[in-house]
Parts: C-alpha cells; sequence; structure tokens
C-alpha cells in the first residue's frame, strides 16, 4: 500500500462531488477499525508450521467496517423505493453480498450485473453471486478504465483535485520526466503543461500519435515522451 494512499482516496473523493451535476451520485463510506490484539506469527524458517506450534505475538488488526452493509442496505431500499432503477450493477467477488443479490434477485423488479474487480485476467466469479446474476463480466479492461477517468484537474471548492501521480500507468518514468522538464520550466505545473501540448516533431524520433500526457500509461510510449522531454530541454538550454 502506497504511503499516499489515503490522501490519494480523499482527493478522488473530492474529486467526485466536484464533478457531480444534479447530485446524481451520492458517496456512502464505512470506515476502518484498528485494534491491538494477539495472533500466531508464521515461522519464517517453516511456513507450515501450524498456528499453535508457532510464536504467539501483540499485532495490529486492521479491519474493514460497514461497508457490505451499506451496500446491501442501499441498493435494497433503491430497488423497492425507487421504480425507475432498471440496473443494479454490484463491482465485487465478495461472497458476503451473495444473499442481497437473491433478495433483489427474487423481486423481479431490475436486473442484476456483476463485474469482477480485476485487471490483468480473467478471473470466474463465484458462483453464489453468478447464480443471482442475469450477467457477469468477468474483468474490466485497462483501456475502459482509462476511457472512464476524471480530468487530470478537477475544478471546484478553493482547491482543485489534481491527479495522483501514483495513477498514471508508469510513475516512475514520469517522475524521470518531470525531473528532466524542471531544469527549464519554473514549477511542476509548467512540466504538466508541456505534457498537455503537442510538441514540435522531431525527424529522429517516433512521431507522437497523441499529446504526451494520453501516452503516459503505457511503458513504450512513456519512455518516447521521456525522448522528448530531453530534447526539449536541450532546445531550450541552447537557446538560452
Amino acid at each position: 500500500m502506497s504511503s499516499d494512499s489515503l490522501n490519494d482516496q480523499q482527493a478522488y473523493h473530492r474529486a467526485l462531488n466536484f464533478n457531480n451535476e444534479g447530485n446524481q451520485l451520492e458517496l456512502i463510506k464505512g470506515y476502518y477499525a484498528i485494534n491491538a490484539t494477539r495472533a500466531f506469527k508464521i515461522d519464517a524458517d517453516e511456513p507450515n508450521k501450524p498456528p499453535n506450534e508457532c510464536e504467539y505475538v501483540d499485532i495490529w488488526k486492521l479491519e474493514e467496517k460497514q461497508t457490505d452493509v451499506n451496500i446491501a442496505v442501499e441498493s435494497l431500499y433503491d430497488v423497492l423505493t425507487d421504480d425507475t432503477i432498471e440496473q443494479v450493477v454490484f463491482v465485487t467477488n465478495d461472497t458476503d453480498l451473495a444473499s442481497v443479490l437473491e433478495k433483489i434477485k427474487s423481486l423481479g423488479k431490475v436486473k442484476v450485473g456483476l463485474v469482477i474487480s480485476t485487471t490483468d485476467s480473467i478471473r470466474n466469479p463465484n458462483e453464489k453471486l453468478d447464480k443471482f446474476s442475469d450477467w457477469t463480466r468477468k474483468n474490466i479492461s485497462i483501456d475502459e478504465l482509462r476511457l472512464s477517468q476524471l480530468p487530470r484537474v478537477v475544478h471546484g471548492g478553493r482547491k482543485p483535485v489534481i491527479k495522483p501521480i501514483g495513477w498514471f500507468g508508469q510513475p516512475t518514468i514520469i517522475e524521470k520526466i518531470i525531473e528532466i522538464l524542471l531544469q527549464v520550466e519554473k514549477n511542476r505545473s509548467k512540466c504538466w503543461r508541456w505534457l498537455e501540448t503537442e510538441p514540435p516533431t522531431f525527424e529522429d524520433l517516433p512521431q507522437l500519435t497523441e499529446l504526451p500526457i494520453a501516452l503516459l500509461n503505457d511503458e513504450d510510449t512513456a519512455n518516447i515522451v521521456l525522448q522528448y522531454a530531453h530534447r526539449h530541454v536541450h532546445i531550450r538550454q541552447n537557446k538560452n
């Protein structure tokens, strides 16, 4: 887990609220509970050793609270009270939600969709969830996720929300690009502005088919943008 994951998630929630015209979206949150407890520690030398033969140690236990309950209650409530709803889609493979899918299916009012939240491969759905679904998607493609993203900057409130670099496909290469651009640009905002502008064409470099910022998710195309950044800095420094 990234050390910035909490801030990144909070930024995402702010962006959703800023982009919520007509109040068509409602965020319903659970929470995490952290408690000190004790548990058996896996033996590093003998990982298969039975728990009762392992060392008993103090640990922090992190538990997600209310999320499944909120999903079940809110989805069932919506189906029962809103006659305009045609489908309810669950993005999960958690068997704890099988009972609510069954209840909604039994009402016969809406179709139930199931999407498995994996991108790297097709994952078979849990049998109980699949049984009560009218249709199932076994993964979400990377391209679909990219097309569904909010803009890099979402304005609203006193301060706009900036998309975290870690949410691009190649954050390490992006940091290299910005580090290079800062040699001639005043700040990171100027660097991003360069990435959002079509650069000149160079005969000895592959031609960019899109704006540089749109090419930062794939390693090969991000490295091409890196070459353009080097060239941009070289030209600017020679002019000065």
